[in-house]
This record gives C-alpha cells, structure tokens and sequence, in this order.
C-alpha cells in the first residue's frame, strides 16, 4: 500500500507539472497570437498594450494557483502515507506487545495464558436445573405419596490451569439446593468438590493431593455428559464419589492405556446427596485404583456417554477398579442410603469393592454398562440381625444404550438395572426410557426420562428413590455448560 501511494504521487506530480507548462505555454501562445491577430504591435496604443498585459499576468496567476493545488495534493498524498505508515507500525507494536505478554480466548473453556503456556488459568463451568416428579407406592398401607419441583441438580464453576508449568491446579464448587433441605434463596450452600494441587513430572506420572474424585465408577468422569438427567439406580451404593486424598496417574500409552492409584480418607462425606457422620475425617484410610484401555479411539472420547461425534469407526473402552475401606463410614446400610433394608444391622467394618464397565460407540450409537460387587462387614464381634453372618456381599449392574435418530441433534435412550444382596431376599430392579435434543452437544441439552424402580432398597432424593416401595420417577432436565 505505501509503494502504491508514493508511485501515485510521484506520477500526479510529474504528469501535473508537465501539464501546467504546456497549458502556460499554450495560453501565451493563444493570447499573444490573439493579440497580433486582433491588433498588431505597432499600430497598439499605450492602453492596448497595458491590457495585454494584464491579462497575460491574470493567466500566469492562474497557472500558478493551479500548480499550487497540484503541491497541496502532492503533500497530501504523502501525510497519507506517512498515517498509514504509522498505523501499520503501531498495529505491529501492540501485537508484539500482547503476544509476549498475555494470551486470551475460548478452547474447551474460557483461558487466560502466557504465550509459552507456562501460566494459565481455564474457567468452566455448568449448571443443570430440573423439574421431578416421584410416586412411591409403600408395600405397608397407607404409605403412598408422592413429590414434585423444581431444583437445581448441580451448578457448578470450575478454575483450573498450571503454573510455572509443571504444577497443576484445580478449584472446583457447587451451589447445591439439594442437601440439607437447602432451596433456592434460601439456606443456599456452597460445597468445595474438587480441589487440589499437584506435578507433572511427565504425561506418565502426575502427583495430585486433594479433595478429587475417588478412581472408582466411571460415571463419574461424564456426569455433565450423560444420556439421563441422571445416574443409574443400581450404581449409587457402589460409588465413593470424591475424598481428601493423595493421587498418583498418568498415561502408560497415550490416550490408550492409563491408570490411577489413590490413598484417600474414605467414601465422602456429601455421598449422593446423603450426609455421613466425621465430615471428610475418620478412622479409616483406604486406597483406591482404577485402568481404562481404549481402542479405535482415545480415552477422552468417553468422557461422556452419547456418540454426539458420530463416530465413523468402532470405538470402544474397557475399564476396571477396585477399593478397599478399613472402616465403613456410615452408620447404615451402604454408602448412598439412609435407610437399611429390614432385618439388615447396622454395617461399619471393612469395605471392599471391585467393578469392570464396557463402553462402545459407532455412528451415533452408544452402549455404556458396569458390573459392581462389593462386601461390607457387620460391626466387630457381631452379626447381621436374624443371619448369624457377619458380612453382606453386594452386586449390581446395569446396561444403557442410546442412538441418535437426528445425528447431533435427537437421541433415545434406554437403561435396565438390578441390585442383589446374598443374605436377603432383597432384590431390586430399575428400567429408564429417555430423549434427548442437543441444542449445542453437550454445551446445551434438554433431557427428558422416565425410571421405574420396583423394590427400591435406598433413599436418595436426587435420584428419587424410597427405601422399600416401588417408585416412577419423572424428570425434564435442562443444561448449560461452558
């Protein structure tokens, strides 16, 4: 742009120069012509010859203001030039200047970051609001009843980033209605959920300690990205949720194979919604360690559970786990419940548990499922009431699939569950029908879903649950996340 100005400079100064000159020269002509024509020279008079030479000096000014125009666009021309110029420079200055100081924008999150990604800060965050509706039919009489609301499911907001690169960080909250009989502007809580701070010595080995969530269920790790508002029936006493821990992970193949060992106080203390005696604190330090292995795909690609992607190859996960709980924190049942089923003590020994789940996607098609068993012992020189056992071996399952009829847009889905105790005749089922319509993936969804549990053995009032009546449970749930 500035060659192209000076070039058009140059060429109007030259070509209106040459102009004037041949114009001067041309008028002179023409009225010195004129005027030997009209008069000749000799035979003027003193006032002729004044008149001509007045009007000779009226085009000579003329010629001259014209030549003076012609500067004033010349020097215009090159003030022109000269802002351009300066424009261009400081755009250049001020980029230089950000791209060594600072960077900003939207990737998965919105992030702030130095330009060699040494510092960085990424705030998330999602919330989940919904309306349910639950009828328990009692197997005593008189015992039927049912709810229904409005609440929010979670609201959470999420920091997290590195600093002097290596060391990693992550500041999550909640602001739950759903504990304590909290309700919307009033008694409202805030719950710190996952956060820590750790190294990263390399992708295979990152040190974390912490409250962070417990590498146990998979269902964990997508609750944002689920085919249902919310989780299976069959899964809650099973899941540990998240404890103050000390976390060893990484990646022994990259975005193949990767593991998780953790030694952590034990089952939360704000599982499922249910509040446990001692808090986050106790007698009873447990580990906990979980792989996941996938192929046709990476990891990543089941951190949650529909195939919005739409995957054109079979992609699939295979995971495992197990923990082990020297003492069982609550006074009851299993963590997850408040309400043991009849003829069931009270169970606070050693826990143990295992779980394996499977996971697939292929062209809009998802199938997700998880076997859980677990073994909880009565208190110490004491037995289940009525058994003469002194332990209880739990077992759970359940199986979900979902294909998109509209691909990214509308899904159906559907879920069957069992829960199974060996020293009862307790036996509980679950089925789940739901759709889907994803305004924006993940980022904006409407969900709806109706469960059935026949012989509820827990209650839990996020999934709806009773402790011994069958229950339908309705929910429409709606989702934000950025």
């Amino acid at each position: 742009m500035e060659a192209w100005i000076g070039r058009i400079s140059n060429q109007f100064g030259k070509r209106a120069f040459v102009a004037a000159l041949l114009a001067g020269a041309s008028l002179a002509g023409a009225a010195l012509g004129t005027a030997s024509a009209a008069t000749p020279a000799s035979t003027m008079t003193p006032g002729q010859v004044q008149a001509e030479l007045q009007s000779l000096q009226a085009q000579v000014a003329a010629l001259k203001a014209k030549e003076q125009k012609t500067s004033d666009s010349v020097e215009s021309a090159a003030q022109v030039k000269a802002i351009v110029q300066e424009v261009l420079n400081n755009s250049k200055s001020q980029s230089q200047s950000m791209g060594n100081q600072l960077q900003a924008g939207y990737d998965n999150g919105f992030f702030i970051r130095s330009p060699n990604k040494a510092f960085s800060l990424t705030v998330n965050g999602y919330l989940q609001f919904r309306y349910s509706y639950a009828g328990s039919e009692g197997h005593a009489p008189n015992t039927n009843y049912n709810t229904s609301g409005f609440n929010f499911r979670r609201a959470r907001l999420i920091l997290s980033g590195n600093v002097f690169k290596n060391f990693i960080y992550c500041i999550s909250g909640d602001f739950q209605t759903g504990i304590s009989g909290a309700t919307v502007g009033n008694n409202n809580a805030f719950a710190i959920l996952d956060t820590w701070a750790g190294y990263k010595f390399s992708p295979a080995v990152i040190v974390r300690a912490g409250s962070m969530l417990v590498p146990f269920t998979h269902v964990e790790y997508f609750s944002s990205g689920t085919e249902f508002p919310d989780f299976a029936v069959a899964e809650a006493p099973f899941d540990p949720v998240r404890s103050d821990a000390i976390d060893l992970e990484g990646q022994i193949i990259p975005h193949t194979f990767n593991y998780e060992i953790q030694m952590n106080n034990g089952s939360t203390s704000q599982d499922n919604g249910n509040v446990g005696p001692g808090g986050h604190f106790g007698n009873r330090p447990a580990v906990y360690g979980r792989v996941n292995f996938a192929q046709g795909g990476r990891i990543s690609d089941f951190n949650d559970s529909p195939d919005i992607e739409w995957h054109k190859h079979l992609a699939w996960l295979i995971g495992a786990a197990a923990g082990y709980e020297s003492q069982n924190p609550f006074a009851s049942f299993t963590p997850g419940s408040t309400t043991a089923p009849a003829g069931i003590g009270t169970l606070n020994g050693n826990l143990t548990r295992f779980t394996v789940d499977g996971h697939a996607k292929y062209r809009g098609f998802a199938f997700n499922s998880a076997l859980y068993a677990q073994n909880i012992d009565a208190a110490p020189g004491t037995s289940l009431v009525g058994t003469g056992h002194s332990s209880l071996f739990e077992t759970g399952y359940y199986l979900e699939a979902g294909y998109f009829l509209v691909p990214h847009k509308w899904e159906i889905a559907g879920r069957y569950g069992e829960l199974m105790y060996n020293r009862t005749n307790q036996h509980q089922y679950e089925a789940t029908g739901g759709v889907n319509y994803y305004i924006f993936g993940e980022n904006a969804k409407i969900q709806a879903a109706v469960t059935y549990v026949q012989d509820a053995q827990y209650t839990n009032s996020n999934l709806g649950t009773t402790a011994g009546s069958n229950d339908w449970i309705g929910q429409v749930q709606f989702q934000f996340k950025f």
